[in-house]
């Protein structure tokens, strides 16, 4: 009797449910009577005729999110024939998130408020219709676009600077239109790929040709305005810095004699600026022309593509002698001149081999571009996360010699005596490995510096040339440090079971704790252990180095920053693991000064050599 009277009680609720809400009903209807539909596709299909004994989700191009809940996920009505204006019914399909109408005849323009008729579309393909006008800016409103595929129109205007609010965006092509003027500054790794953009009438920027000025007379107005001020404001950063380099030479050991310490000096330095990189780059850093760069990237080819970053692509460059480097390819925009100053500020005082090295720069009007050493083994994300196969999997003496590394080049630029850099943005993204898998700590751009005395300086937010200075008292210096004593366990779990941070934090919030309690759990159940080790160290003889690293790694990530050990502690306690694989503690490696680099490397100079 309970049972009859369950299914009595739901049984209208499904009949409901069998004839589609009302709302999507609506949208389809609205989209079958706003185009025409010469071949009869969607005409003999969507009937809506006895909606209580149909579905909606059996209609041509419709898809549903569930099979018994008719809620429109998704309308593909892709090479159909379709013409007509783009139907703004689709306002009512309030559950939609893919839309494709490619391979059409629809015309007119694309809805300035697009993002009101699909706010949670995250497919929209468009492509190879007859849609005319300028792409909507609201359109950056669309938070969630995965793919936006607009080419093969009639499109005009500019892309929308606002596109680049579109953090999920993982395929983006305006290729085959009419459009000109910047392309936005995209996050994502594939969206900026050049092919996108072709063929259309004047884009330029991110990965295509520099946007330059089209009158002269501006330029030059600019130009000369922009140098008195230039002139005055060096004249004063110029001091201030050449205080500070005095004060830094003050009762350092003849380490620093490697600084020019008069105008003299300075004078010969800038004079040398401008010479060619070559074999002997690794010993300063150098100012390089931008037709240099040009030339050795191939015009910056997709072929010496290495990937992507936040703030610009990276190329390969090949020296005429077979040098080969990495040339980093800054976007346009105001913040990350900030990043590019402050990176190459801080990068040209460090010298360690667990520290990528920063060999030249070159600022060129709004071209910024930095040059490191050339790093063949990518980085340590791409070893763990990109793949499994068997010629990419990182065995554990391998990720033991990765962790000391890392650990060593925190150390030293922790504990130099000079001055400490706090990283504040370690990642696995941020590890490169070389043919050796020794590690080299990069991506710089967010870092800190802190000199004894309480001085710190960081990656000012104001429009001044020199880093803003900052009295340290007050500040908790203890807590940028343990910062990067964070992500390091952070980094250190990652190598452990070869999980994404994302996953690894998805594990921890199964168990409703902190990382400390889930790591305490994992060492006090064995068979929860196994699942979460990376399969290809389990029954290999590694199980006592593995427990040992991830107490190490809990300590690191302890919620109390000031009971995280000190990366040296860290340092000694990874190296002890390595002894295991020849592994040597070398504590020289990490107390030996690291080296200043020359005043040509000053943030002053870079303005002023700039054209």
């Amino acid at each position: 009797m309970v049972l009859l009277h369950i299914l009595v009680w739901s049984l209208p609720d499904t009949l409901t449910l069998s004839s589609g809400t009302p709302s999507d009903i609506s949208c389809l209807k609205s989209i079958r009577d706003s185009l025409e539909d010469p071949l009869n596709h969607i005409a003999t299909s969507w009937t809506f005729n006895n909606l209580t004994e149909g579905s909606i989700c059996g209609y041509v191009g419709v898809s549903c999110w569930y099979v018994f809940d008719n809620r429109v996920r998704g309308v593909q009505l892709a090479n159909m024939g379709l013409k007509g204006k783009f139907p703004r019914g689709l306002v009512d399909c309030s559950e939609l998130r893919i839309l494709d109408l490619s391979g059409n005849a629809i015309s007119g323009s694309i809805p300035l408020d697009i993002n009101e008729i699909l706010p949670a579309v995250e497919v929209l393909k468009l492509s190879n219709n007859s849609l005319s006008g300028e792409i909507p800016s609201s359109m950056g409103n669309c938070s969630n676009l995965e793919v936006l595929i607009l080419d093969n129109n009639r499109l005009t205007g500019q892309i929308p600077q606002q596109l680049n609010q579109l953090i999920r965006l993982e395929v983006f092509s305006v290729a085959n239109n009419l459009l000109s003027g910047p392309v936005p500054d995209f996050v994502s790794f594939t969206a900026i790929k050049p092919e996108r953009y072709v063929n259309n009438s004047g884009l330029c920027g991110g990965p295509l040709e520099y946007c330059r000025k089209k009158h002269r007379w501006r330029f030059e107005i600019s130009f000369r305005s922009g140098f008195v001020v230039g002139f005055v404001v060096f004249a004063f950063s110029y001091t201030a810095f050449f205080t500070y380099y005095f004060n830094l030479c003050v009762g350092s050991n003849k380490r620093n004699k490697i600084m020019p310490t008069n105008t003299t000096e300075l004078t010969a330095t800038r004079k040398n600026i401008a010479e060619k990189v070559d074999s002997q780059l690794g010993k300063k850093v150098t100012r390089v022309s931008f037709a240099e760069l040009k030339e050795a990237t191939g015009n910056f080819s997709r072929h010496n593509y290495i990937g992507l970053g936040k703030i610009g692509i990276m190329y390969k460059a090949m020296l005429p002698n077979g040098y080969p480097l990495a040339v980093k390819r800054l976007y346009e925009s105001q913040s990350f001149e900030k990043q590019f100053k402050f990176e190459l500020s801080t990068l040209a005082r460090l010298r360690h081999n667990n520290i990528i090295s920063l060999l030249g720069y070159c600022r060129e009007r709004k071209e910024m571009l930095l040059v490191y050493q050339y790093i063949s083994n990518g980085n340590l994300y791409g070893w763990l996360h990109a793949g499994k196969d068997k010629d990419t999997i990182l065995d554990w003496p391998s990720r033991i010699k990765i962790a000391i590394g890392i650990a060593r080049g925190l150390a030293c630029l922790h504990h130099n005596c000079h001055f400490s850099v706090v990283h504040l943005s370690l990642s696995s993204n941020a590890i490169l490995l070389d043919q050796n898998f020794e590690a080299k700590i990069s991506n710089f751009g967010e870092a800190i510096i802190l000199k004894p005395g309480g001085l710190m300086f960081v990656n000012s937010s104001d429009n001044d040339l020199s880093n803003k200075v900052f009295d340290g008292s007050g500040v908790r210096e203890l807590d940028f440090y343990k910062k990067d004593v964070y992500d390091f366990g952070i980094l250190l779990l990652e190598l452990i079971t070869g999980k994404a941070p994302i996953q690894i934090n998805n594990y921890s919030n199964h168990l409703d704790g902190s990382y400390v309690d889930w790591i305490t759990c994992l060492l006090t159940c064995p068979s929860l252990m196994c699942n979460f080790i990376d399969k290809s160290l389990i029954g290999l003889g590694f199980d006592n180095e593995l427990f040992q690293l991830l107490r190490i790694a809990s300590a690191c990530i302890n919620p109390l920053s000031c009971q995280r050990p000190t990366t040296l502690e860290l340092y000694h306690a990874i190296s002890i693991l390595g002894e295991n694989y020849g592994h040597i503690n070398n504590d020289a490696e990490i107390l030996r000064q690291s080296e200043i680099a020359t005043a040509s490397t000053s943030i002053e100079i870079v303005e002023v050599e700039s054209t």
